[in-house]
């Protein structure tokens, strides 16, 4: 077993003298041997505040440069950063600084969210802002200290708490996930069991995914550095900028979601001339529609690897070359699944072709140990050995399966099960579609109709050329949505995932005006 500041130690012991990191707003780089001493300088400082083993630290960042040292600095003392997404509103991340129990805070400079965090936290409890220092905090970047005054580096118990991170919180207030020290090495070493990447400095790697998801930390930045490769700072994704680096750094690896690919090819400098140097192309969070796979195999030479996972289990399936079978997929390496029946035990498993609950092993080392907190949400999670994913599924006869989307997201209207993602696939096809999402909404006369929140492509899709569209397609017509809701944009999670709360609210304002 390997911990997190394990992979950067010995990875510095290796070579202490090759370029680790590098800042894209200052250009600042730190070779690995600087690195380590860079990390011991701020754990030193931590531990000067009070900071210890097993405390548990919310860090509320984007994905900067120094979120990523501290971090780091949190995991060689022994303490447990808890990474909370940095768009969450001060009233949130208060109450999961309250919920979690937590004894400190790495925040931005902001009033407000220093004021909820301060309001959540015991007495007198540090409080870390970075770009300054307001209203008695601590400006994170004079946290420093002399690493000769640090306790020796011992390492963790395995099942021992190494890091919480939260679910994507498409419902509710995101639960906080427990993962040990034990889940290190399988949520890292999945980029080359699966995703190809070997081990040596050419691999460059730019952080389009931000460091509070489990990709952006495991398979980005702690991947790049276990893997005696440079990460490359991505502190806000902007797609011009990003096609300029990826030409001028000679970014070898691309990790990021649909959108984020997307967005790269609508860039207005976007050439397959500026990406020729990617040879590893791994995207998650969400399937990636078959026509953007299309334009990304034609406009990426890479190899291209679809990950499906959860922040509880991280990767427990994969699709290398998933172009035409965007939802297909395969067990990980380090993961064993099975399709139960709905409405059975775990045990009961469903037939090749029947659909069912996809269920992951619990015993992989990759797997979280519990809810922060949170005893009810990791009984219903954690049954009888096995991860309950919520994700219906059904297993081909070459043993590959198909995902077919939430349990809870399913649409039963006039008694037939539709599938979202089922009608999405149709209508993303449809060259007056940008993007869309198919959601359900209540009924009297059939209990559920599908309605289609469409983002058209300049502004030329309409109800009835859409409707027309779908009836001269495979799609069965009582899969065809009732109803169109136009919108600017949809509502998604830093992880690229439809909020579909979210845009079930902004879906039944319009459809009301």
């Amino acid at each position: 077993m390997q911990t997190a500041y394990d992979f950067v130690r010995l990875a510095a012991q290796r070579a202490p003298d090759r370029l680790a990191m590098v800042d894209d707003r200052t250009e600042r780089a730190l070779t690995y041997a600087q690195l380590v001493e860079e990390i011991d300088a701020r754990a030193a400082g931590l531990a000067d505040l009070g900071i210890a083993g097993g405390d548990i630290v919310a860090t509320c960042l984007p994905n900067l440069w120094e979120h990523g040292l501290i971090l780091m600095a949190l995991s060689r003392l022994g303490a447990i950063p808890a990474l909370i997404n940095a768009r969450l509103k001060p009233e949130t991340v208060a109450k999961l600084i309250e919920q979690g129990g937590m004894s400190g805070a790495a925040l931005p400079v902001d009033e407000a969210m220093a004021g909820a965090a301060r309001a959540a936290l015991p007495d007198g409890a540090p409080i870390l802002t970075l770009g300054g220092s307001i209203g008695g905090c601590i400006d994170l970047d004079a946290v420093r200290g002399d690493p000769a005054g640090l306790a020796s580096y011992a390492r963790p118990e395995p099942e021992q708490t190494a890091f919480v991170f939260y679910t994507s919180g498409t419902t509710g207030l995101p639960k906080g996930v427990e993962l040990p020290h034990r889940a290190t090495d399988a949520r890292m070493l999945y980029m080359a069991t699966q995703c190809g990447l070997t081990h040596g400095a050419h691999n460059r790697v730019l952080g389009l995914m931000p460091l509070f998801h489990v990709v952006g930390f495991y398979s980005v930045f702690l991947a790049a550095l276990g893997l005696d490769g440079t990460y490359h700072v991505s502190s806000a994704f902007d797609p011009a900028a990003a096609v300029e680096s990826i030409e001028e750094k000679g970014i070898t690896v691309l990790y990021g979601t649909p959108t984020h690919f997307h967005a790269l090819l609508d860039a207005p400098n976007f050439s397959p001339e500026k990406v020729a140097g990617v040879t590893n192309l791994i995207y998650a969070g969400a399937a990636m529609p078959g026509p953007l796979l299309d334009r990304v195999r034609e406009a990426f030479g890479a190899k291209i690897v679809n990950i499906y996972g959860t922040t509880e289990i991280m990767n427990a399936l994969y699709m290398p070359e998933p172009a035409g079978r965007p939802h297909t997929y395969r067990p990980g390496f380090y993961a064993n699944v099975r399709v139960g029946r709905f409405g059975g035990s775990v045990h009961d498993e469903a037939g090749i072709g029947e659909d069912g609950e996809l269920l992951v092993d619990a015993s992989a080392d990759a797997t979280f140990t519990r809810y922060l907190n949170r005893p009810d949400q990791t009984a219903a999670k954690l049954v009888d050995g096995w991860y309950r994913t919520g994700d219906i599924a059904v297993r081909r006869p070459d043993g590959d399966l198909d995902v077919k989307g939430r349990v809870d997201d399913m649409i039963v209207s006039g008694g037939e099960n539709i599938y979202p993602e089922e009608v999405e696939a149709h209508l993303i096809k449809c060259d007056l579609v940008s993007e869309c999402s198919v959601i359900g909404t209540p009924d009297e006369r059939w209990g559920e109709i599908v309605v289609a929140c469409v983002v058209g492509r300049g502004g030329a899709a309409d109800e009835a050329a859409l409707d027309a569209y779908l009836q001269d397609s495979s799609l069965e017509n009582y899969k065809r949505p009732r109803v169109y809701v136009f919108l600017d944009a949809l509502p998604k999670n830093a992880a690229g995932k439809v909020l579909r709360r979210d845009l079930r609210e902004q879906a039944a304002a319009e459809i009301a005006r």
